[in-house]
């Protein structure tokens, strides 16, 4: 269980110690003055215990929280007595400014001062101490509903904002499933049962978000045995193209070798041919020329001239001999020229026909090569093709797979569907008070409690709500009255937090509950009945159940004289005539 016992400080003059009882606990608070004082934060500082007891069961503060924001409270430690059995009580000492220490012992102590304890844990941070507290407290109750110490005290202190929404508490956004399944398990169902049901929505979620995904990026109307039709004869065509690749070879293919070029050796080999044809021909008629002799004889001359009776005079016979002798010189220089000009031309030849050799063998090279490089430019458009193809079908093995896993995640969602409504249905069962002892009692003081105060019929119940989620509501027979004013619902705000208390005060959970302002706003007759059911339930289950009451909410009875509280219930006076009057007795920070 967890029992306040006192929260003191280290500076006793400034924050004096607060002692706890069963019964009935009153923050009293007297304001006489009227105050505009928008500078304060502090005020009396009737809400700001609420927030200390908050602090020292080790939350973690938010940015803002008033401990931490004015330093004036870095050098403050508190102290928070609490009772875990008959015989085992806890010291929770926790630095401003500092680490959180925890001593055990067998008997109400304060550390400050005196007294034998045992160290539970030293200078622990926020997460260990936490721990630390928890195994130690051992709220088995709390724990079997998927829940730990901070988790049940949602239950337990409600200041003035948290009164509108009965069941959540918190007027912070948060998620539904980081205290449904606790307070299920409150309440009798089991908590693993809504933890299922919440993450069975979200995997359905998921998978549904995940289905959207890939019909988003593979066609909705694309069908999957046509894509692999389509597959298979794209899979074949490549096949075949892959088959005639592998006939083809290029071992000699050079990538410079053009048609042009080819084509441009062949009127090389043209024009020495025609070289070389004029070359022979020129040497040719060397040769014939070489072969005419000159052949002149005066004295056949003569004899010719005798025979026709004619005379030649000596003078010119004379003259014909001269002129035969010239002729024969100068054929012989004709000759010798005309063979030197052969042996040239010859040269020529040799030269011209040898370069045609290597013309030609170069061109029946090429021609060949040619041949295969533009085989090769052949392969080149089938591999692109095939590349083509072969991309496409990557695509369309991809698109495929992502319908088959659209398909799959299909079932997957089908199956979570059928779980989650499966699971509805077993929370609903589990919530019906026919088999429900713990709802049945709960809802049972509930009721008592508000018929008392309001004098209103209420019950709570569970119902799945729109979106597939266990949602909790409450009931009246004046349904009015619910929406009537926050007063109504703050009454069974902190009615409900009574009966999860009074259900639990023989077991392992808390046996404390602070609310804020509870009276505020209240008829007086609402008051008076408030106060008396208060304490009998105090009382009768060794409760301490913490109010805070400015005098102006005192009520008053039927013949108009104000009805104060109990000796002894009061456990803190505050009031506005001096520093001393004040939670912290300092000047207003």
């Amino acid at each position: 269980m967890l029992k306040l016992v006192k929260l003191y400080s280290s500076k006793e003059n400034i924050f004096p110690e607060i002692i706890f009882h069963n019964g009935l606990n009153v923050i009293y608070a007297t304001a006489t003055k009227k105050t505009n004082d928008k500078k304060t934060s502090h005020s009396l500082g009737k809400s700001k215990l609420a927030e200390i007891l908050d602090f020292m069961i080790i939350k973690k503060p938010k940015t803002g929280f008033f401990l931490k924001s004015d330093e004036i409270f870095s050098d403050f430690t508190f102290y928070l007595e609490i009772q875990t059995s008959a015989n085992l009580y806890y010291t929770i000492q926790r630095e401003v400014k500092g680490k959180i220490s925890i001593y055990s012992s067998a008997q109400p102590i304060n550390v400050i001062k005196s007294g034998v304890f045992s160290i539970v844990g030293k200078n622990l941070g926020v997460d260990a101490a936490k721990k630390a507290l928890n195994e130690g407290l051992k709220l088995n109750v709390v724990e079997n509903s998927l829940g730990h110490l901070r988790t049940g005290l949602r239950y337990c202190i409600r200041n003035q904002e948290e009164y509108s929404d009965i069941f959540k508490v918190k007027n912070t956004p948060e998620n539904d499933r980081t205290w449904k399944p606790y307070l299920s398990g409150l309440l009798g169902i089991n908590s693993d049962l809504i933890a299922g049901k919440y993450n069975a929505r979200d995997t359905a979620k998921r998978l549904k978000t995940a289905i959207d995904e890939l019909e988003h990026i593979s066609s909705p109307n694309q069908n999957a045995a046509a894509i692999e039709a389509e597959i298979s004869r794209l899979e074949e065509s490549v096949s075949a193209m892959d088959r005639d690749l592998s006939d083809f070879s290029f071992q000699k293919i050079d990538k410079d070798i053009t048609r042009e070029l080819v084509d441009d050796i062949g009127q090389n080999i043209t024009n020495l041919n025609q070289e070389r044809y004029s070359i022979e021909q020129r040497i040719s008629d060397i040769n014939e020329s070489l072969k005419a002799v000159f052949n002149f004889n005066i004295e056949d001359v003569l004899d010719i001239y005798k025979s026709i009776e004619i005379h030649l005079p000596d003078e010119l016979v004379k003259t014909y001999d001269d002129l035969a002798t010239l002729n024969k010189k100068m054929t012989q220089g004709r000759k010798e020229h005309l063979e030197k000009a052969k042996l040239k031309l010859i040269e020529n030849l040799s030269s011209v026909s040898e370069e045609l050799s290597e013309l030609s063998s170069e061109q029946k090279k090429l021609s060949s090569l040619l041949l295969e490089k533009e085989a090769f430019k052949k392969y080149q458009k089938l591999q692109g093709i095939i590349r083509k193809d072969e991309a496409k079908l990557s695509t369309l093995r991809e698109r495929l797979e992502k319908l088959d896993s659209a398909t799959n995640l299909r079932a997957r969602l089908s199956e979570t569907n059928i779980e989650e409504a499966q699971l509805a249905d077993k929370i609903i069962r589990a919530s019906r008070q026919s088999v429900n002892g713990s709802i049945k009692n709960i809802n049972s003081i509930f009721g008592g409690l508000v018929k008392d105060i309001l004098g209103i019929d209420a019950y709570f119940y569970l119902k799945i709500n729109k979106e597939g989620n266990p949602q909790f509501e409450v009931g009246t027979s004046d349904e009015t009255a619910v929406y009537e004013g926050h007063s109504y619902k703050k009454v069974m705000a902190a009615c409900f937090d009574l009966a999860l208390l009074t259900h639990y005060s023989d077991s392992s959970y808390y046996r404390f509950s602070y609310h804020d302002g509870l009276l505020e706003s209240l008829e007086d007759k609402v008051k008076l009945r408030l106060i008396d059911a208060w304490r009998v339930i105090a009382e009768r289950n060794k409760l301490q159940l913490i109010i805070t009451v400015l005098d102006a909410d005192i009520p008053e009875n039927s013949q108009g004289s104000k009805i104060y509280f109990k000796k002894g219930e009061i456990i803190r006076e505050l009031h506005d005539r001096g520093d001393d009057g004040r939670l912290f007795r300092m000047k207003k920070f």
